[in-house]
């Protein structure tokens, strides 16, 4: 991305391009024929896939500041298990809610890459755009290897289209949803394993400790005491040990 502003080119750019219109496109004509050629189904801005008990969702989320010089959106993943939350009594009116995990792109890109930390999950058509800035603060503590890794994956995932004439963006979008946002779904099996491996093995990814902790406050909530505290306590000093310790001296769980 090029930090020097260039009025000139702006102009052209702006006077060439809607790129709020060529979003709206992409998703049209590339986006939901991609889920749709993988057996998903749409609803709104949300395409899932039901299959072995569970129900893999995938929503697009536009920015609220789209507009014809600059557009932006994201996924949000997740991961249903609508027999769950009937076994355990919770009522919900859409299965699309029985969630058991949900993750950003980021998050899911950081997962399918072996990344030490969280990318930038936004895709980008503007006209102006600047460089960010090389002291990025990545949340975590990482080593000089880590952080020169992240920032070689990051340089070279930022420039792989064009922001500005949306050159290589279709195809940057069909090769996420296959390699990132379908990999991710490949990674977890059917509903019954999956309960199975949560309820009794340590977290082996780090989603794999939001999807317990959610898990361990379903049983714990809806008359399953001791399945949700043999979880949360098994989790207890990972990722999830500040939400743990919140909750017990809130007194929403006793351990």
């Amino acid at each position: 991305m090029n930090s020097h502003f260039n009025r000139e080119e702006y102009n052209k750019l702006i006077e060439k391009y809607n790129y709020k219109e060529m979003l709206h496109d992409a998703f049209k004509q590339v986006i939901t024929p991609e889920y749709k050629k993988h057996g998903f189904k749409k609803k709104g801005k949300t395409f899932y896939r039901e299959r072995e008990g569970i129900i893999e969702i995938c929503e697009v989320q536009y920015s609220r500041g789209n507009h014809r010089t600059t557009a932006s959106f994201t996924y949000n993943t997740s991961i249903a298990i609508p027999s769950l939350y009937t076994k355990l009594g919770i009522q919900e009116s859409d299965k699309l809610n029985t969630i058991i995990c949900g993750l950003s792109f980021g998050e899911v890109v950081r997962w399918a890459y072996n990344l030490p930390a969280s990318v930038d999950d936004w895709y980008y058509l503007e006209a102006y755009s600047q460089e960010k800035p090389s002291d990025v603060y990545y949340g975590q503590e990482l080593s000089e290897a880590e952080i020169s890794k992240q920032k070689s994956f990051e340089s070279n995932w930022e420039m792989r289209y064009n922001v500005k004439t949306g050159e290589g963006f279709d195809k940057v979008l069909v090769e996420d949803i296959e390699k990132v946002i379908l990999h991710f779904f490949k990674s977890i099996p059917d509903a019954e394993s999956l309960i199975e491996y949560l309820r009794n093995n340590e977290p082996k990814r780090e989603f794999d400790e939001q999807m317990m902790y959610q898990l361990g406050h379903l049983y714990y909530e809806n008359g399953e005491q001791e399945k949700g505290r043999e979880i949360l306590k098994r989790i207890r000093n990972g990722a999830y040990k500040v939400a743990i310790n919140d909750d017990i001296e809130s007194e929403r769980i006793v351990l």
